[in-house]
């Protein structure tokens, strides 16, 4: 067979193949579009106590070793402790007040566990936060004055706040009874004769913790 001479028709090469040609003229595959995810916005932090009244609800209490612990004694722990530690990452903190430690829950004040202190020990981690005020944000500049401090600074100041927020303050021989016609239930143990200069700052702490009620300002 005798090569063909293609230069007589122009043509320097044969002519493509039928199925040589549909490869050229075929359309190149889309490429599908590249879907960008965007940053999720972070999750807004856990506050030190929620803004409401603390709860003692008997359905969702976990107790052991202190079935006998009364009302009136779970609030006191948690209202005046004499030591507080947070050990699952702020989700809840520990409030220690002689044979008793309470457990409440951050995110609703709720209190979820009530143990015998030395249970309460026993299972406490090797690593956990002491929190004697439980992280409450430091004092700052005030918002109307522009100087002092956000909390009263003295006690007659505390007391004029907690009038307009409606507290009712029982004296006694050693502490007087804070409470409050909204919370039934609910106390605060306040000095009759303090001595700490962090008292206004403490009694602040206690009325937030459990009642929800913040007298900063």
């Amino acid at each position: 067979m005798r090569p063909v001479d293609w230069s007589a028709t122009g043509r320097t090469s044969p002519p493509p193949e039928p199925e040589q040609e549909q490869e050229r003229t075929a359309p190149a595959p889309k490429r599908r579009a590249r879907t960008v995810e965007l940053p999720r916005p972070a999750a807004p932090p856990q506050p030190g106590y929620a803004d409401r009244p603390l709860r003692v609800r008997e359905e969702i209490l976990r107790v052991v070793g202190a079935e006998n612990a009364t009302h009136e004694e779970i609030v006191h722990a948690v209202a005046d402790p004499q030591d507080a530690w947070t050990a699952d990452g702020g989700v809840s903190d520990h409030f220690q007040r002689d044979g008793l430690t309470v457990q409440v829950r951050r995110l609703d004040n709720a209190v979820i566990g009530v143990f015998a202190t030395r249970y309460a020990l026993s299972v406490r981690p090797e690593e956990f936060e002491r929190t004697p005020e439980t992280a409450l944000p430091t004092s700052g500049p005030s918002a109307r004055r522009g100087l002092g401090t956000r909390h009263p600074t003295t006690r007659r100041e505390l007391l004029a706040r907690m009038e307009e927020a409606g507290f009712v303050i029982a004296s006694g021989s050693t502490h007087g009874r804070v409470s409050h016609p909204d919370h039934p239930g609910l106390f605060v143990p306040m000095a009759s004769t303090p001595s700490d200069v962090r008292f206004t700052r403490h009694a602040v702490a206690q009325i937030r913790r459990v009642f929800g009620i913040d007298l900063r300002r």
